[in-house]
């Protein structure tokens, strides 16, 4: 009989250990997820959300209008309707960028990729607005320019995926053109 109790209280013990265990992952959840700026979606037939930071990236997914997004983090891209500013919605799963044109935010969010990474240009290259030649090019830098580096994100059909570099000028160039000093960091929350 005292074998029993024990083992019942051992059991009543573990529980109560458990059950505090989840509580306190459950509340670190909770705490972690309001870090982010939370924002509405404000766009008539939903907010399309792109691969990368560019209105010619592949969709991944819709947003409906009014939907609450966390933020995390954000970045320049594409300009959409003036506005160059690009968020990366906090989501599992593929990248979910959009435009900061249609999304009204309850805080500022940091910006993707916070350590720089110099390179250097092993050929002439564009620059452009956004990661994908069909974006705008800024510029046209010679062979041996040198840049900083904030992070690179993956852009284009999942066959022909190309990783673009995003520089300290809010610029995109193609990593194929680049040689860097150090590892890149995904565009994302540090």
């Amino acid at each position: 009989m005292q074998f029993r109790h024990r083992r019942t209280r051992a059991a009543g013990l573990t529980a109560a250990l458990l059950g505090t265990a989840a509580l306190s992952l459950t509340l670190t959840g909770q705490a972690e997820a309001k870090t982010f700026p939370h924002g509405t979606v404000k766009a008539d037939g939903g907010l399309v959300a792109h691969q990368a930071p560019s209105t010619h990236a592949p969709s991944t997914y819709t947003f409906q209008d009014g939907a609450e997004v966390a933020v995390d983090c954000a970045t320049k891209g594409t300009r959409v309707s003036g506005n160059p500013d690009w968020y990366l919605i906090s989501a599992e799963g593929d990248a979910k960028w959009v435009s900061a044109r249609y999304v009204d935010l309850e805080a500022e969010p940091r910006h993707c990729g916070p350590d720089l990474s110099v390179a250097a240009t092993t050929k002439s290259t564009g620059a452009y607005e956004g990661p994908s030649t069909a974006d705008r090019r800024r510029t046209t830098l010679a062979k041996g320019t040198t840049t900083e580096i904030l992070c690179y994100t993956d852009s284009g059909p999942t066959a022909k995926t190309t990783r673009w570099l995003l520089t300290t000028e809010a610029q995109w160039i193609p990593s194929t053109a680049l040689k860097t000093s150090g590892e890149v960091e995904f565009c994302q929350q540090g």
